[in-house]
């Protein structure tokens, strides 16, 4: 089997990396940082190129779910440090579009007319039976945008729609710009993907509002395959995070001089610079097999999920930290952007999964799956030879 890209992917990775490097400038993050407000011009931009809605959770047959398209285009706004909340949006639409009632809200953000985001941590978000509906009040946590945003779609739980916290879970589709919602920023360490805490208070719930129904863990199955193909682009931003900082740092060190001899030339800078390459490139491969394996619906999809989270987080560190390092003296200054990739590379490993978590879950995987073969073995039936 083929595991490439055919020319229509290139031809769109290559269509969106000029797109990003023309209207996303290092001047423009740096601009988003001392204001962050997300431009309209690029809401706009991703939208007329159809790159919100790229990915289809029911989608079958060659085309699979989208996957292998966005992880090459998460690839890019990770490589460009993108000022916008492309996973959550792309990951978003995905859910909403399975839910003909959202169909509205989808073709609003599709056309770039509302900029929706995600709540990935419920910390005590709970909705209430009252007068003519359910109310919400609690705390939502890692929202990222959420002072631009127009529309929060979160996790909620419904008191009495399921007997475990986990049946209870319901989707619903929140208005960012309600008086009964609060915003607070977080003061996250990377001021290019800025991450808010909402506090609802006495949020009135519209029928409308909920997608796919009330709990029976309706949402909690949605929000666990959000976050699958969330963890997934956010591998992939972490790539091309990585990636742009090893090409950058490989071209100053062509043209930084120590002793009169450029430090390329050193054999430790070229070992070191050929061990962030080795990282970045086997963290590609694990986020493409995993993209494959959602796109084709393989049993190994989730282990493929957490096989490249858990490598790429800890690689992007790594590359990017080794990138300051190369640098020298010049990598420790806010005026580099060495140190704008670096805290890319760790707010990204923190979300959806760490390391460890995701690590833990790959031993899980192991232990059952070593379980399930010595209970085959045990249990192996031996017949007499006639």
């Amino acid at each position: 089997m083929f595991f490439g890209f055919n020319d229509e992917e290139k031809m769109l990775r290559r269509s969106v990396r000029e797109m990003f490097k023309a209207r996303n400038t290092p001047e423009h993050v740096r601009e988003f940082m001392e204001t962050p407000a997300i431009s309209d011009t690029m809401q706009k931009l991703l939208a007329q190129q159809g790159l919100l809605g790229i990915i289809d959770l029911d989608g079958d047959g060659e085309d699979g779910k989208g996957m292998l398209n966005g992880i090459l285009i998460a690839q890019e706004a990770g490589r460009h440090l993108l000022t916008y909340p492309l996973t959550e949006a792309m990951v978003g639409l995905a859910a909403l579009k399975t839910c003909k009632q959202q169909e509205k809200v989808v073709n609003e953000v599709e056309a770039g007319k509302k900029l929706l985001t995600v709540a990935w941590v419920n910390v005590d978000a709970r909705a209430r039976k009252s007068d003519g509906g359910y109310v919400l009040n609690g705390t939502l946590r890692e929202v990222p945008f959420a002072k631009d945003a127009d529309l929060i779609l979160a996790s909620i739980r419904v008191a009495g729609k399921g007997y475990t916290p986990e049946e209870e879970e319901t989707l619903i589709v929140l208005d960012a710009k309600s008086p009964n919602i609060s915003v607070h920023n977080s003061n996250s360490m990377d001021e290019t993907y800025p991450l808010y805490e909402v506090n609802l208070a006495n949020y009135a719930v519209k029928p409308e509002d909920v997608v796919q129904g009330l709990g029976m863990g309706i949402g909690n199955r949605l929000m666990t395959r959000m976050r699958q193909i969330g963890a997934l682009l956010v591998s992939a931003d972490l790539v091309g995070c990585s990636e742009k900082a090893l090409y950058e740092t490989v071209e100053y060190t062509k043209q930084r001089k120590q002793f009169g001899v450029l430090i390329g030339s050193f054999q430790a800078v070229k070992h070191l610079a050929a061990d962030m390459y080795l990282k970045v490139e086997s963290g590609k491969s694990a986020v493409e097999y995993a993209a494959w394996a959602i796109d084709t619906n393989n049993e190994e999809a989730d282990l493929a999920v957490s096989i490249a989270k858990s490598y790429t987080s800890n690689a992007g560190i790594e590359v990017c930290g080794d990138a300051i390092q190369l640098h020298g003296g010049i990598g420790f200054t806010w005026e580099n952007d060495m140190h704008l990739y670096f805290k890319r590379a760790r707010r990204s490993a923190a979300v959806l999964g760490d390391v460890y978590s995701h690590r833990e879950r790959i031993a899980k995987f192991a232990i059952d799956d070593l379980g399930e073969k010595t209970y085959l073995t045990k249990n192996k039936t031996e017949f007499a030879p006639v």
